[in-house]
């Protein structure tokens, strides 16, 4: 996650706009066209899931290892580790981007410790994706080792963190022995990518040479990529890994021969219709939606997927407890960024993150196990809202490698923005799952239809609203059921001011596992 970019403090506002003003008064239709794909998931939506422990420094405002690292229960602490999995369940992650440092598995050359605290801790996060089917894209953040880093910048807890290997053979091998470890000798099939190093080639991130150089990284990519292949491996590497939802530039991939897999971040996108307040970098959901399809297209024209593997809501405030990336406009936004991109093509989704201490840079944590004024664990660990809620609820009613469908939406407009925004879903086994995002302050009637339908099928209705916010006793229950045959293939509804709506086959209950894999 970028952490050392330092742009101006934004807020912005989200106020009921006059309905007379822009609002139109005819009905929003949402079309699905069953018949027709835009894509079939290579992967699915999850969250961001680390094993690392141990502190990295903070200074000031600044935490050097962003968020990941903390807040996780010991790894013998099978107490806690059952609330963890319980609410994973919940969420129905099928798609999790599960981060680890250099320093957890090989703290000496050639020294390889598979049996430390993190490393335990590690197999506890790949021991609930591998027994509920959730495709892991596993991420080495950074290396944190003296003996990797540059001379320069050994025995400086700073530095080191920030330094790129000195060694690319050692550091390829390395990563070579913990893949065959985990694979061959674990056993875990639910690896299905690896990343090598986090946001690299910027002049904060995790990938510099002496005195404060960003390194380019595809040297590294292709030592990796020749280490696994002498071991026989065939793990797909993913690349480039950067931020913040960058515009396709080919002349910048040189690392096309060696990557399986195409993965970028985004923190600042806003809605289209939000007024700027000295934002610095302006992405709104518009311009995202154009990028992320384009790297889309550039992933599958190559046969690969594309994934966004790290994705929240910076423009509400971070750093510090800021609780800005989980207020509900936040979080709502983040929907609307998903919808969004599985309509562009996106693969996979991870919201940055599932366990998060909340207390380094921002509230981002979708389950709340750390106490940040003990700074300890808690016993109980409930969820965050608003993202627990929010994108959570996508993720619970959508399975891995589903089939996106075409999505047609005619009105909910205000002020020449559109401001309904919906996505469909057919999972392997045949059940629809259609979201429907309204981030306006006005209720729209909606009328989806679904052309193509060859069979009856029944809808459930799941919603949460804005009148819902920070509400951690909430209980999403089905709400409304609509019976559609090939000879009625719509229904009538209401999409409430600022709400994310779910229609699906899937018949959930508040207690029962959202879905996975089928």
């Amino acid at each position: 996650m970028q952490t050392l970019v330092h742009f101006s403090p934004v807020l912005f506002l989200i106020a009921a706009l006059p309905l007379a003003l822009a609002a139109e008064s005819t009905p929003v239709t949402v079309t699905v066209q069953l018949d027709s794909t835009v894509n079939v998931m290579a992967g699915g939506l999850g969250a961001s899931w680390h094993a690392i422990e141990d502190s990295i420094p903070v200074e000031g405002r600044t935490s050097h290892g962003g968020s990941a690292w903390g807040a996780n229960p010991d790894p013998e602490d099978e107490a806690r580790w059952r609330q963890v999995y319980k609410h994973a369940r919940w969420l129905g992650f099928d798609f999790c981007r599960v981060e680890i440092e250099r320093r957890m598995f090989e703290p000496e050359p050639g020294q390889f410790d598979w049996n430390g605290r993190e490393m335990r801790s590690l197999y506890r996060i790949l021991d609930w994706c591998q027994a509920n089917g959730c495709d892991v894209f596993l991420q080495q953040m950074w290396c944190n080792v003296d003996w990797l880093a540059y001379p320069e910048f050994r025995l400086d807890p700073v530095k080191r963190v920030h330094s790129a290997p000195c060694d690319l053979d050692a550091f390829a091998d390395g990563l070579a022995e913990l893949a065959w470890h985990l694979l061959k000798e674990k056993g875990y099939t639910c690896i299905r990518w690896l990343s090598i190093s986090n946001e690299p080639g910027y002049s904060w991130s995790w990938w510099q040479g002496p005195p404060n150089e960003s390194l380019p990284i595809t040297p590294a990519l292709e030592k990796v990529r020749a280490a696994l292949d002498r071991r026989g491996l065939a793990l797909p590497i993913s690349a480039p890994d950067w931020t913040d939802t960058p515009a396709l530039e080919p002349q910048k991939i040189d690392f096309d021969h060696v990557a399986g897999a195409y993965d970028i971040h985004s923190y600042y996108s806003r809605y289209d219709w939000t007024p700027l307040a000295g934002l610095a970098v302006d992405l709104p959901l518009s311009l995202v939606e154009s990028r992320l399809s384009d790297w889309a297209k550039w992933a599958h024209d190559r046969g690969k997927p594309f994934f966004l593997t790290e994705l929240g809501s910076m423009a509400y405030g971070w750093r510090g407890r800021d609780p800005g990336p989980n207020t509900f406009p936040a979080a709502l936004k983040d929907a609307e960024l998903v919808v969004r991109g599985l309509n562009a093509g996106v693969d996979g989704f991870n919201r940055w993150s599932f366990t998060n201490r909340g207390d380094l840079d921002g509230q981002w944590q979708m389950i709340d196990t750390w106490d940040a004024d003990r700074g300890a664990l808690r016993e109980r660990f409930t969820p965050k809202p608003n993202s627990y809620f929010t994108y959570g609820l996508v993720s619970r009613f959508s399975a891995g490698h589903s089939r996106v469908v075409r999505v047609a939406v005619d009105g909910g407009r205000m002020d020449k923005n559109l401001r309904v925004f919906a996505a469909a879903l057919v999972s392997p086994a045949g059940n629809l799952t259609l979201v429907v995002v309204n981030d306006a302050e006005t209720a729209w009637e909606v009328r989806p239809r679904f052309a193509g339908l060859a069979a009856p099928r029944t809808l459930f209705r799941y919603r949460v609203e804005k009148e819902q916010a920070d509400d951690v006793l909430l209980e999403i229950d089905p709400q409304q059921e609509f019976r559609l045959t090939p000879k009625q293939i719509g229904f009538t509804d209401t999409l409430p001011a600022f709400s994310l709506t779910v229609y699906s086959t899937y018949r959930l209950a508040h207690a029962d596992p959202g879905v996975t894999v089928e």
